[in-house]
């Protein structure tokens, strides 16, 4: 498997974009409490209003999955499915010190033979998702909300405070005592959540990736929709939140045989960036996406 790395020489850069569908509640919690009467009605009018914890919105006041939150999760996903296969990143504190020894040594030293021997002891997640070696070829750019819930009017007082701006509901939960395993008392607290439904836009970009690498992305965004062992998002994944179904768009790529001609139709037409990165067509990435595959299964072999 050839290394290249983000800061190198140019190899190419890719686009992936696909759509994340919520198949259970969501909450990425931004650490804040709100309270609003119209959401979450007191039923006393000389108690408090009631307070819950909000999730991660945009500027819109819509809700969003951070893109540092995508990195971490599947990178976590993909460390436990697959440090055995030595291309993971290991959880282990020996590596670990490793690592951080081998940094150490630069000091006084040619550090570029020192980056070079820690480069070359790189997993392949490492490279993918960074290291303290290393910088990640990945960018997972914020999730914003495509689609919000479908709620039929009929089905609006079935869900608690819904605020459609935001895309959310509120759900109570109890917090259980840990010795008599009962719900514990004056432990009721109320949280916001994406409920089923909503549809997040999600978009990967990466550059100087070989094929392998490529694979690795497309089987750990496939985590998604593992019924045994999925990806999970947000708070409460061990009793069902935070599920979701991945639906793969498109790819786009640019690399050295396309890019004069990229450069000439960004400077015809006024645009440039990922966005307008050259799109495969539906032959070629079904093509590719297989190639991909292979060479990802080889590295296992």
């Amino acid at each position: 498997m050839e290394k290249h790395f983000k800061g190198g020489k140019f190899f190419n850069r890719y686009r992936i974009t696909g759509r994340l569908i919520a198949e259970s509640p969501l909450h990425i919690g931004n650490g804040e409490m709100a309270s609003n009467p119209a959401r979450m009605p007191r039923t006393d009018e000389s108690e408090e209003a009631h307070k819950f914890t909000t999730v991660m919105a945009d500027i819109s006041g819509r809700a969003y999955i951070p893109g540092s939150t995508l990195k971490g999760n599947l990178r976590a996903w993909l460390t436990q499915l697959l440090s055995d296969f030595n291309l993971a990143c290991v959880n282990d504190s020996d590596r670990e010190k490793t690592l951080f020894e081998m940094l150490e040594e630069s000091r006084g030293a040619d550090k570029a033979e020192v980056y070079k021997k820690l480069h070359e002891n790189l997993m392949m997640a490492e490279y993918l998702f960074g290291s303290n070696a290393n910088e990640g070829k990945l960018e997972f750019w914020d999730a914003a909300m495509a689609e919000p819930p479908v709620i039929d009017s009929a089905d609006v007082l079935a869900y608690s405070g819904y605020d459609g701006t935001r895309g959310t509901i509120l759900l109570r939960s109890v917090a259980i005592d840990p010795k008599k395993g009962t719900a514990a008392r004056n432990k009721l607290y109320n949280y916001e959540v994406v409920p089923q439904g909503a549809a997040f836009q999600l978009t990967v970009a990466g550059q100087n990736l070989c094929d392998a690498e490529i694979g690795m992305l497309l089987f750990a965004l496939d985590g998604f929709n593992s019924f045994i062992y999925p990806v999970t998002l947000g708070a409460m994944g061990s009793v069902g939140m935070g599920r979701f179904c991945f639906e793969f768009q498109d790819i786009r790529c640019l690399n050295r045989d396309n890019f004069q001609s990229w450069i000439t139709d960004a400077v015809q037409n006024g645009h440039a960036g990922y966005e307008n990165l050259p799109l495969l067509s539906e032959q070629a990435r079904k093509k590719r996406i297989q190639e991909f595959k292979e060479s990802f299964l080889e590295q296992i072999r």
